[in-house]
C-alpha cells in the first residue's frame, strides 16, 4: 500500500529517491483538507486571481480548470488548482454562508445532528413534576425572525385549561386563559386556593362580563334580571337567587341602578313577610327598562310593608303584590315624584297617618292603575295628586272595614285623576273628594255620591268634577 485509508496521502517507499517531494505532497493535502472551511460553494468559475490556501467546493457546472470537477474540493496551491475527492462524512465550513456541511453518500449537504433530548430540561433550575421545562433567571425573550411571532398554548378537549398561571412562592395568585372551557377567563385568588372570577370573554359572542363586579363599569344585562328579598336575607349576599336574598328592598334597588339595563327589565322579589324599611328609587334604570317591584300577587296581604315607597326624578317603576301598613304620621305609602311612570298591579293598603296619603304626588307625574286592589285602612287622602295624572280604567276597588279619609280623592294645581268605567265595593267616612286650583277628577259623567265617602266633595278654585 502506497497511501493512506482515509485522506489518500503518499507514504515514503522505501530507497525512494526524492523522499521530499513525497512528503511535501502528503503535507499540502493535509493543509487542504483538515479544519476544511472554503470560500463558497456556489463560485462555478474559477477566481482569476485567488489567495494561496483558498478552497472551494466545486458546483455542478463549473468551467475553466474546475471542468468535471464537480464535489471535489479545489485548493490553490503552488499557484495551481488541485483537487480533493471528499469521502462520506468530511466536514467543511462555508464562509460566505455560515453553516456547515456534510459530503453523505454522494453529495455536500447541511449537516444535520440527532441529539436526544431528555424527557425532562432544566435551564439554571431543577425540574420536578408536572413540568418538563423549568427556567431560572430574570427575564426570558420570545423574538421574531422577521415578521412576527405567536406563543401558542394547545389542549385537548374544551373542558381541559390552557393558562398562564402566576404565581408568588409557588402559591398562585392569578391565572389567565381557556380555564376549563372555551371561554377566555382570568380569576385571582388571595391564597392559592380559593379563585375568584374577575373577567369572562364568552367565546362565541365575545361578550366581555365582570362577575364579581367592577369599579367605573355596568354589567350590562343580556336578558332580564331578578333581585331576590326576604326578611331571612343578607345585604352581603348576591341576591341573585332564593336561596341568597338581601335583606332590604334598598339595597336591591341600589344595586338594580348599577347596571346597564340594555332596556332588559329588572323584577325585584320580595318574600313573604314585614319589611320595616320603606325604599327610595331616585332614578330610571340605566339603559332603559322597568323596574318591577314585585311581593305576592295572590296574597298581597303576606307582604307587609311597615315604612313607604319614594319615586323620583323619571323612575320608570311597577309596583304589585304589597300590602301597605304604616304607624308613623307624615309616610305616604306610594309618594311619586317629577317625571315617574309608576304602574300599579294588585295591592292592598292599609292605615297611613292621618297626615299622610296612600299615593301622593305633587309634581307632574304619570300613574297608571293596571290592577284590582284592596283598601282597607284609611288616611288622609286615598290618593292626594298635584299636578300629576292618574288613569285607570275598568278596574275594582274593594274597600274592607270602612276605611276612614279626610277626602278619599284630591286633585289640585292642574292635576287629573281619571278613572273610567270604575267598580268600587265597600264604603268609607270622609269628604269623597275636593278638585281644587284647576285640579280635575274625571269619573266620566259618574254621580257626585259615586266615589266612597259620607260626605260631599267640593270643587272650589277652579276644580272640577265630572
Amino acid at each position: 500500500m502506497d497511501a493512506t485509508e482515509n485522506l489518500n496521502l503518499p507514504y515514503i517507499l522505501p530507497s525512494q529517491a526524492q523522499k521530499h517531494v513525497t512528503h511535501n505532497e502528503a503535507i499540502k493535502a493535509l493543509d487542504a483538507v483538515v479544519q476544511l472551511a472554503v470560500m463558497s460553494r456556489s463560485v462555478a468559475t474559477p477566481p482569476a486571481s485567488p489567495a494561496s490556501g483558498a478552497r472551494y467546493i466545486v458546483p455542478a457546472g463549473a468551467t475553466g480548470a474546475w471542468a468535471g470537477r464537480e464535489k471535489h474540493v479545489a485548493a490553490w496551491q503552488d499557484d495551481v488548482w488541485m483537487f480533493y475527492m471528499p469521502r462520506t462524512g468530511w466536514l467543511a465550513h462555508a464562509v460566505d454562508e455560515g453553516v456547515l456541511l456534510t459530503f453523505g453518500a454522494t453529495d455536500w449537504a447541511l449537516s444535520a445532528f440527532n441529539v436526544a433530548l431528555p424527557d425532562r430540561l432544566g435551564l439554571n433550575a431543577i425540574v420536578n413534576p408536572p413540568n418538563r421545562l423549568a427556567l431560572a433567571g430574570d427575564a426570558s425573550l420570545f423574538s421574531h425572525e422577521g415578521m412576527g411571532h405567536q406563543l401558542k398554548i394547545n389542549k385537548a378537549t374544551s373542558a381541559d385549561t390552557a393558562s398562564v398561571l402566576f404565581q408568588t412562592g409557588f402559591s398562585s395568585r392569578a391565572e389567565i386563559g381557556a380555564i376549563g372551557s372555551d371561554d377566555f377567563r382570568l380569576k385571582v385568588s388571595p391564597n392559592g386556593s380559593t379563585f375568584l372570577d374577575a373577567i369572562t370573554v364568552d367565546r362565541s359572542s365575545g361578550r366581555v362580563s365582570f362577575p364579581a363586579g367592577a369599579t367605573g363599569l355596568r354589567i350590562q344585562l343580556t336578558a332580564a334580571r331578578t333581585y331576590y328579598v326576604a326578611t331571612t336575607g343578607s345585604d352581603t349576599n348576591t341576591g341573585l337567587s332564593a336561596g341568597l336574598p338581601f335583606a332590604t328592598l334598598q339595597k336591591a334597588i341600589d344595586e338594580a341602578n348599577k347596571l346597564d339595563c340594555a332596556s332588559f327589565d329588572v323584577t325585584i322579589q320580595l318574600a313573604n313577610g314585614t319589611y320595616a324599611a320603606g325604599a327610595t328609587v331616585a332614578r330610571p334604570l340605566w339603559g332603559g327598562g322597568t323596574l318591577i317591584i314585585k311581593g305576592n300577587e295572590t296574597t298581597p296581604a303576606s307582604v307587609v310593608m311597615s315604612s313607604g315607597l319614594s319615586f323620583r326624578n323619571g323612575a320608570q317603576v311597577r309596583v304589585a303584590g304589597l300590602r301597605f301598613v304604616i304607624a308613623t304620621d307624615l309616610i305616604n305609602a306610594l309618594s311619586v315624584g317629577n317625571g315617574v311612570y309608576l304602574r300599579t298591579g294588585k295591592l292592598e293598603f292599609g292605615a297611613v297617618g292621618a297626615n299622610a296619603d296612600h299615593i301622593f304626588a305633587d309634581n307632574p307625574c304619570h300613574i297608571a292603575i293596571e290592577d284590582d286592589y284592596t283598601i282597607s285602612g284609611g288616611g288622609r287622602r286615598h290618593m292626594n295628586i298635584g299636578m300629576g295624572y292618574v288613569v285607570g280604567a275598568n278596574r275594582t276597588i274593594t274597600l274592607t272595614g270602612t276605611p276612614a279619609f279626610t277626602h278619599f280623592l284630591a286633585a289640585s294645581n292642574c292635576a287629573a285623576i281619571a278613572l273610567s268605567n270604575l267598580t268600587i265595593s265597600g264604603a268609607a267616612t270622609g269628604s269623597r273628594y275636593i278638585a281644587e286650583t284647576n285640579g280635575v277628577i274625571n269619573t266620566y259623567g259618574k254621580a257626585t255620591t259615586y266615589l266612597p265617602g259620607s260626605t260631599v266633595g267640593t270643587n272650589p278654585t277652579g276644580g272640577i268634577y265630572a
